[in-house]
C-alpha cells in the first residue's frame, strides 16, 4: 500500500491532534471535579530535565503544523506560547487542525526529495522523506505519548483507548 505524505503529515497530525484534545477534555473534567488547579497539571513533569505538559501540548501542535509546511515549502502559523489553561490549549489545537485543513494532496507532489532545514540546525538538510519518518512522526508521537504520561501519571483517568482515539 502506497501511503501519500498527505496522509501522513495531514490526515495523521489532524488525528493526533484530535486525540490530544480528548485528552485535554478528560484533564479538564478530573481537575474540575477533583478541584485541581488546572496549573498544576499544565506545570507537571516526569522528571526535572523534561518539559511540562504544557510544553508537550505546544509541541504537538508545532510540529504537527510545522512538518506539513516545511514539506511543502509553506509558512506555517506561528502560535504566542500564552496559554494558561486547557480551554486555550483546545483553541491552540483546533486552530491548528484548521491550518492543516487547507493543504491538499497535490502541495505534497515533490515532498520525498524537497529539501528540509531545521530552524534549529539549518546546516544540516534533510530529504522530505527522511525529514518527515525519522524526525517528524516520531517527534509528535513522543510529546503525544509523554502528554498522555504526564496525565496518567497524575491521576487523570485515561486509558489507552484515549490515546489511540476510534479506530476506522
Amino acid at each position: 500500500m502506497n501511503v501519500s505524505y498527505y496522509r501522513l503529515a495531514v490526515l495523521g497530525n489532524i488525528r493526533v491532534l484530535d486525540n490530544l484534545s480528548h485528552l485535554l477534555d478528560k484533564a479538564a473534567a478530573y481537575a474540575a471535579a477533583n478541584k485541581i488547579e488546572e496549573r498544576a497539571l499544565l506545570d507537571a513533569r516526569l522528571f526535572p530535565d523534561m518539559f511540562p505538559l504544557i510544553r508537550q501540548i505546544r509541541m504537538v501542535s508545532d510540529m504537527s503544523r510545522f512538518a506539513p509546511a516545511w514539506l511543502t515549502g509553506k509558512e506555517a502559523p506561528k502560535f504566542e506560547d500564552d496559554e494558561t489553561g486547557f480551554a486555550a490549549l483546545k483553541m491552540r489545537i483546533a486552530n491548528s487542525i484548521v491550518y492543516l485543513q487547507t493543504f491538499k494532496e497535490s502541495d505534497f507532489a515533490d515532498s520525498a526529495a524537497r529539501e528540509v532545514r531545521l530552524p534549529w540546525n539549518p546546516a544540516k538538510a534533510y530529504r522530505g522523506e527522511v525529514f518527515l519518518l525519522q524526525h517528524s512522526i516520531p517527534n509528535i508521537y513522543f510529546h503525544l505519548t509523554t502528554a498522555y504520561a504526564l496525565l496518567r501519571h497524575n491521576g487523570v483517568p485515561v486509558g489507552k483507548a484515549d490515546y489511540l482515539g476510534s479506530i476506522d
